[in-house]
């Protein structure tokens, strides 16, 4: 399937691996995949305490902030200040602590299995001109706040209410803010699979 449209309203919230919270599940594959056995995984979860992140070895996260002022990740030997609408990749496998730390906060998260998807770019896009997303190998765009009008090659107009999220294969789009002028903001990644990347095709 070329395009994906998943609705806000259709998350599943479910336990974090670890317990220590929950996750709003939105986007899961292989289908029949897990949380332990998956080659991508896409989910957006509150953090409301200082916490350890779930490990999850062999795959790359690029987690956003989307809610709230500040989350540090405690590395042990480094550390991340993560600012919002400013996406940041790191190996999930090294489980960071993460603190908010000026209230509670919201993240989204976009994980790949190394062994079958490199992440290869992520933006977000603000403001009412029009964006053109070339086609790719697996991009998701993920209405941070305003809904946004997706005109696709093959399935014409889609509208994304805040929150929802799109998944395109090889499918080329435009990206329109419908409300919210420069204060809309939608996050575009983008993914190649690991045989082109290491061929580089």
């Amino acid at each position: 399937m070329a395009i994906e449209h998943l609705a806000r309203t259709a998350y599943a919230t479910l336990p974090w691996k670890n317990g220590r919270g929950e996750t709003d599940e939105i986007y899961l594959s292989p289908q029949g995949g897990s949380r332990e056995d998956f080659e991508v995984r896409i989910s957006s979860a509150p953090i409301i305490e200082d916490g350890a992140f779930s490990s999850f070895p062999g795959a790359e996260r690029v987690i956003t902030l989307i809610e709230g002022e500040e989350l540090e990740l405690d590395f042990g030997q480094s550390k991340h200040r993560l600012l919002p609408f400013a996406p940041f990749r790191f190996d999930t496998g090294l489980a960071p602590v993460g603190r908010p730390v000026k209230g509670p906060v919201r993240v989204f998260n976009v994980m790949a299995s190394r062994r079958h998807w490199h992440h290869v770019g992520q933006q977000v896009l603000a403001g009412s001109d029009s964006h053109a997303v070339p086609p790719g190998d697996l991009v998701v765009i993920f209405a941070i706040s305003g809904s946004w009008n997706l005109d696709t090659t093959t399935r014409g107009a889609l509208r994304l209410a805040e929150r929802d999220t799109v998944v395109l294969r090889q499918e080329a789009a435009a990206l329109l803010a419908s409300d919210g002028g420069r204060k809309a903001r939608a996050l575009v990644l983008r993914l190649r699979s690991a045989i082109a990347f290491e061929e580089g095709l």
